[in-house]
């Protein structure tokens, strides 16, 4: 049996320590926010009258059962301070104090009913239930002495004392899950996020439906703007976030099924096919009504009468105005922005988009959305694989200087897949929608002939 410390504890850092408890392996989590699960939890089911495979139920039966494996230890509210190589890894690490331990918690409410200052909230999602601690209003954290909430534990799964603990961990490999973040849709600020109420990201879609039936009131007629922060040069993105398109028309799908009579339109440089079931999701989607555009709206604006107009150009240049009263912008994904200070302590080199270099290897490993964009289930399978990996080699007792050299890991091999010919060189972006979608005029071009005439334009510009 070995022990192993994933730093990470979204759904690939639960699904790999969940593997390797399976393979009889100790496995303890690093998760630096207050509660575990990472960005899935905030995601909603979008199943209509059947399955739409988006992976956000398996992935919640997958934490539940991880949390409730006697070999993983979760450990919240954790931040690495220092790591250290010799032999074994070694690594130092603060937690903030309450902490209430998933692992022993029975979920009987009492820390919640005992809290004075009313600052530990219950969260559950189907069959998992957290205490999540916000640490801006606990007492303990403003230098007061309290112990009501582990005064209060019936089975005594809550540490208190100072306002945090000093730990050192030691294992004998380390694996990085730290997954990612989306992309800040402020930064396009000319698709009115942040300016106007009814344009509102994919995240936040997600979130909303999770608690309601709509988008809100009115809704009548509702745009999915794709490749938001994706296959931009200009952003530093030029890569496909392989997730937007899946999203984007899942959503769309349950939005019509709530609401029959709300108008959809998808807007779109190209679709990506998810899975073996986008055609006929797509033949589905059509034929209830949903529009696909191939078409860039580049301006957003609100009209008096409150309507989001999208000023729009398709393929052939031309322009139009269009009117909508939701926007959702299907931002695209991008690393973590605790990706480089984390690099630096682990010695873990990043691709030209930000992104962790695999090193699947020896001491170190990288598995998730942390290496490159991937969907929940590509996530959970990628880590299984990972874990499997390190659970069937015996670990190497090198130090990371020896395996590496004194410079640390190699340097960054291909990013993303998907990633776009102009990222491999010194890419420009290309001005117009046209010159994105393809030159010639008056006919339709295929996703690859758009590739390429978008490639063949920045060349240009």
């Amino acid at each position: 049996m070995s022990k192993y410390l994933i730093v990470g504890g979204g759904v690939s850092g639960c699904t790999a320590a969940g593997e390797l408890a399976r393979l009889g392996h100790e496995a303890t989590i690093l998760e630096r926010d207050a509660r575990f699960g990472g960005k899935v939890l905030d995601y909603c089911c979008k199943a209509t009258d059947s399955c739409s495979r988006c992976g956000v139920c398996v992935a919640v039966s997958q934490l539940h059962e991880t949390a409730s494996q006697k070999r993983v230890h979760i450990s919240t509210a954790s931040t690495i301070r220092e790591v250290r190589w010799d032999g074994a890894v070694s690594v130092r690490v603060t937690r903030r104090n309450p902490y209430i331990d998933p692992g022993l918690c029975i979920g009987c409410d009492a820390c919640l009913k005992a809290c004075p200052a009313k600052c530990i909230q219950r969260q559950q999602k189907a069959e998992l239930v957290q205490y999540v601690v916000d640490y801006a209003d606990c007492r303990l954290q403003s230098g007061k002495e309290c112990a009501a909430c582990a005064k209060a534990c019936p089975v005594q799964a809550i540490t208190v004392g100072a306002s945090e603990s000093t730990l050192t961990l030691g294992a004998d490999a380390l694996l990085v899950a730290t997954g990612h973040q989306p992309f800040d849709a402020a930064r396009k600020i000319r698709l009115g996020y942040g300016r106007f109420p009814g344009v509102m990201t994919g995240t936040e879609a997600e979130e909303l439906l999770s608690r309601q039936e709509s988008l809100g009131e009115p809704a009548g007629s509702v745009a999915f703007i794709q490749c938001v922060g994706s296959r931009d040069p200009k952003e530093g993105r030029n890569y496909c976030s392989a997730v937007c398109c899946a999203y984007a028309l899942r959503l769309a799908r349950m939005l019509k099924y709530r609401q029959p009579k709300t108008e959809i339109s998808i807007y779109y440089i190209d679709l990506q096919n998810f899975d073996k079931t986008f055609t006929r999701l797509r033949e589905e989607l059509t034929a209830s009504g949903i529009r696909f555009l191939r078409a860039i709206p580049f301006r957003v604006e609100q009209s008096s009468s409150g309507k989001l107009q999208l000023y729009i150009e398709d393929p052939d240049g031309g322009q139009s105005i269009v009117e909508h009263d939701r926007v959702v912008l299907s931002v695209g994904m991008e690393p973590a922005s605790q990706a480089g200070e984390l690099a630096e302590k682990l010695g873990l080199k990043r691709n030209e988009f930000g992104f962790f270099a695999a090193a699947a290897e020896g001491k170190l490993f990288v598995t998730g959305t942390c290496a490159q964009p991937l969907s929940i289930p590509d996530c959970m399978s990628s880590a299984r694989a990972t874990a499997a990996a390190m659970g069937a080699s015996p670990p190497r007792a090198a130090r990371a200087s020896e395996r590496y050299g004194a410079a640390g890991p190699s340097k960054a091999a291909s990013g993303p897949p998907r990633a776009t010919a102009e990222a491999k060189g010194k890419a420009r972006t290309p001005v117009r929608a046209s010159e994105r979608f393809g030159a010639a005029r008056g006919k339709a071009k295929t996703p690859a002939q758009a590739r390429k005439g978008a490639s063949q334009a920045g060349r240009r510009a």
